[in-house]
């Protein structure tokens, strides 16, 4: 789950409605003319600070900085602990943790003096994931548990089932994923008594992130959904931008390309209108994956590089806008400096003036060292993008050859396939010159045998003419042709007699003779004159191979033959 995602669930306090002027491009309450005029207005701008925190973080600077001025100025130490907090949740949305951490424990710490038990373990909360993202895992589940016993002594419903979620969240990060069903589950049996559809969206996506870390992917498919549907019930759009984003995933990971397009497409357009530009930046690095384990190098390496280009532009913004952020805390503490220096200058104006001093460099030192650091991640991230582009645009060119390979191992196998029809082609035609040589000599043969028998009827010529009929007869039934047609028979119907011998082993061989001549389409009359029998001991001849062949009824013996 995003980070902003996460954060949804830890400030959602109502936004109380008044007067409101532009100024600087961010909105400025306009002044009442009632007595507690000065604290409607620093109440106003802490809730303005709050209600941006996840949103607009200038935004919510700036007015975090009005309201932290104010509360000094009037010694209000609530709204003190509240800007402070807020700025904290603003560097923690920028990645400054160790400034984060410093502001937040500062805004605890005035809660604790004031005893006010609900927001000390909202703070918690806060400060728990801002451990939790510089990796400082222990002091993070202190933080959590410690807002969970206090949510829990003060009976919030609804604290207590953000707690459980965020606990939840950090056990699946620690892969402690039976913990994480646990405190998820648990969130949700709160969240729906609440009947709170925000919140019910938020724990839906962290049961589905668990079962995606569990390669679960079709569950996690079921749990996104869901929070996809309370995200559109709260119109959370940002936090549906997520949920789109997973449920892309959890295609692309099944290798599902369409409907990964097709959601990330949708968290990408959603994304843009909206301007969250590090969801932006994770749909196109989501598509480049989509396209690359799918094959299409070309597309991946454009996603990739407009992933490349977006990230820079993100980078040059985001380090504008914390310098702009870290000078306006330094303006701010030199004010404070010059205040404290005019009311102590004799005293202590030496001192003072040092620790100015201090101040200044302190603040050069720390945003030199942001700026090397952030610099130095984009050139890592430069090279890695490169090696990326570089290992595609190779990926591509084998991609190429291996088509080539293919496209010519394809040809071969056509070239091939042809020659081999070309030859069954061949035998087919010598097999059908061989039967007609036979149906031509049976047929001579019949003729003759005829006139012989003519010949018979006289008297004086009939032992002689009887031993030619024989011959004949003879010659009918052992034909040596017979075994150069079953050969070349063979070459046209690869293993039909073997198979018809193999699963009938009653059929005699004029049988398979007769099964073979049927298979080879013959009429009735040529079937008769190759076997040398009349048309109606064909017909028996037909009839028993039926009977032998296990022929039902109404079943055509040619049909059978034909597609044995």
């Amino acid at each position: 789950m995003k980070r902003t995602t996460l954060f949804t669930l830890f400030f959602l306090s109502s936004f109380v409605c008044f007067g409101q002027i532009k100024s600087n491009n961010v909105l400025i309450p306009t002044s009442s003319n009632s007595a507690n005029t000065l604290s409607v207005q620093l109440r106003s701008f802490n809730d303005l600070g709050t209600f941006y925190a996840s949103t607009d973080p200038d935004s919510a600077f700036y007015y975090a900085k009005l309201a932290l001025t104010e509360a000094e100025e009037s010694g209000n130490q609530y709204d003190y602990a509240v800007a402070k907090r807020t700025i904290g949740q603003v560097f923690y949305l920028q990645g400054a943790y160790d400034n984060a951490i410093d502001y937040l424990s500062e805004s605890l710490a005035v809660f604790r003096i004031l005893k006010h038990d609900s927001e000390i373990a909202k703070t918690m909360l806060l400060l728990g994931a801002a451990y939790q993202f510089h990796d400082l895992w222990k002091e993070a589940l202190i933080e959590f548990h410690a807002a969970k016993t206090m949510f829990s002594a003060l009976k919030d419903q609804v604290g207590l089932a953000e707690t459980y979620g965020v606990i939840g969240h950090y056990y699946e990060k620690t892969a402690h994923y039976d913990s994480a069903f646990f405190y998820q589950q648990k969130a949700l049996e709160l969240y729906k008594s609440l009947d709170d559809s925000r919140g019910l969206a938020v724990i839906y996506d962290n049961i589905g992130s668990i079962y995606e870390d569990l390669e679960a992917f079709e569950e996690a498919y079921e749990y996104f959904m869901l929070s996809a549907k309370y995200d559109s019930i709260s119109q959370n759009l940002p936090a549906l931008v997520n949920t789109l984003n997973n449920l892309g995933d959890t295609y692309r990971k099944r290798g599902i390309v369409k409907e990964a397009v097709e959601y990330t497409y949708r968290a990408l357009e959603l994304a843009d209108s909206l301007n969250l530009n590090y969801e932006i930046l994770s749909a196109y690095h989501d598509l480049a994956k989509v396209y690359r384990a799918n094959g299409r190098e070309d597309l991946a390496l454009l996603y990739y590089d407009s992933a490349y280009e977006f990230s820079q532009d993100l980078f040059n913004s985001q380090i504008a806008g914390q310098i702009a952020n870290f000078q306006t805390l330094y303006e701010t503490q030199e004010k404070e400096q010059e205040i404290v220096q005019l009311e102590t200058d004799k005293k202590i104006g030496r001192q003072t003036r040092n620790s100015l001093l201090f101040g200044t460099v302190s603040f050069v030192f720390a945003a030199s060292i942001i700026i090397y650091q952030e610099r130095t991640k984009r050139i890592r991230e430069k090279h890695f993008f490169e090696a990326e582009k570089s290992l595609d645009e190779e990926k591509i060119k084998n991609a190429e050859l291996n088509r080539k390979a293919l496209a010519t191992e394809l040809e071969n196998k056509q070239l091939k396939e042809e020659q081999f029809h070309m030859e069954l082609e061949a035998r087919s035609q010598d097999l059908t010159a061989k039967t007609l040589h036979i149906i031509q000599k049976n047929r001579i043969l019949r003729e003759l045998k005829q006139q012989v028998e003519d010949l018979e009827k006289e008297k004086s010529k009939k032992k002689g003419i009887g031993k030619i009929i024989n011959l004949i007869d003879e010659n009918f039934k052992f034909d040596n042709d017979w075994e150069e047609f079953e050969s070349r028979f063979d070459q046209v119907h690869a293993e039909f007699l073997d198979r018809l011998k193999c699963e009938f082993t009653t059929l005699t061989t004029a049988e398979l003779r007769l099964a073979s001549l049927i298979k080879m389409q013959l009429s009735s009359k040529d079937i008769s004159t190759i076997l040398g029998i009349s048309p109606e001991s064909l017909r028996i001849s037909r009839y028993r191979l039926k009977k032998k062949l296990n022929l039902e009824k109404g079943q055509k013996l040619k049909a059978y033959l034909e597609s044995f």
